[in-house]
């Protein structure tokens, strides 16, 4: 029922890894554009929630954040909450090593902040608009509020926060229709800003431009690492352990069936007796996998059985 879905986001996760050793400037410049999609969303529900009555400025922050994952997906860039999902079922599904996994978060975790980091300087510099504007703007107090927030608290609102952010990400992925994909995204990160959840992207720009503004002495630069600490445990243990090792499982097909795998049409059995051999894209490790022709002439690679037509 979800092995396509998991294979899907296993090519992606090849994909990625193969563009971060390909070109690291790109890479870099993707995870950036990331940042800063997520940060123009963070900006546009501060504006329009900065003088709304706080009993339904929940539902007007959260109905206005739908830009950000939307442009994400979209528009085509690399952030790192999706990447916990992606790079773990690359992972999973033998596409990808334990290395690919590690150096796509981190790049993509730091090309986020610097994004959001040069985002927030620009705002700031123009003015910061209605988030900075009055006495006490509401982004102040809300970014005090989670630079003194407790660890254990940070990371399960973060926890359930990419729960719904890699939700929205899955479901899009199952969808054939754009207008279906947005009704999705939109749902998913309604569901997190409205409920107060903890996205690590986010809250980079968040904290980055009330650092940046004239704050009170409750927000600082250690309360900022403070946050993106906890938070980014939490959005990984939700994106790699609740979605994307929960659809894997779910995926695997019954223990006995594991020594030959299901082929579909054009595939054929490529039995591997060489362990690390390297195919394109693909960390081979020794037993039997699906493959899709042509097969590469590597020596320790051999045909286990017949195209199926």
């Amino acid at each position: 029922m979800f092995l396509e879905t998991v294979d899907q986001f296993a090519t992606i996760a090849t994909t990625k890894a193969a563009f971060l050793r390909r070109s690291p400037v790109g890479f870099w410049i993707s995870s950036m554009m990331a940042g800063a999609y997520v940060g123009l969303g963070i900006i546009l529900i501060f504006c329009v929630g900065a003088n709304v009555d706080p009993s339904i400025r929940p539902i007007v922050m959260g109905a206005s954040f739908g830009i950000a994952l939307t442009l994400v997906i979209f528009a085509g860039s690399d952030l790192f909450t999706g990447h916990t999902m992606f790079m773990t079922l690359g992972w999973l599904r033998r596409r990808t090593s334990l290395r690919d996994l590690a150096t796509c978060w981190g790049a993509s975790w730091a090309g986020n902040l610097a994004g959001c980091v040069f985002l927030a300087a620009i705002f700031v510099a123009g003015g910061g608009g209605l988030a900075l504007a009055g006495k006490s703007p509401l982004i102040l107090n809300i970014a005090a509020a989670k630079m003194n927030a407790p660890a254990l608290e940070l990371v399960a609102r973060a926890m359930l926060c990419n729960w719904l952010v890699c939700l929205a990400i899955w479901t899009s992925a199952r969808m054939t229709n754009d207008t279906a994909k947005c009704i999705a995204i939109f749902w998913c990160v309604y569901a997190f800003i409205g409920s107060g959840f903890e996205h690590s992207v986010a809250n980079m720009t968040l904290l980055s431009i009330a650092l940046l503004a004239e704050h009170p002495p409750t927000v600082t630069l250690g309360g900022l690492g403070w946050n993106l600490l906890w938070v980014t445990i939490g959005n990984a243990i939700s994106g790699a352990g609740i979605v994307g090792l929960g659809y894997w499982t779910a995926s695997r097909p019954p223990a006995e069936a594991d020594a030959t795998p299901q082929l579909r049409k054009g595939e054929v059995l490529v039995k591997a007796e060489t362990i690390g051999v390297s195919m394109p894209e693909v960390l081979v490790r020794k037993g039997v996998y699906a493959w899709m022709p042509p097969l590469p002439a590597i020596p320790g690679i051999e045909l286990a059985g017949t195209i199926v037509e």
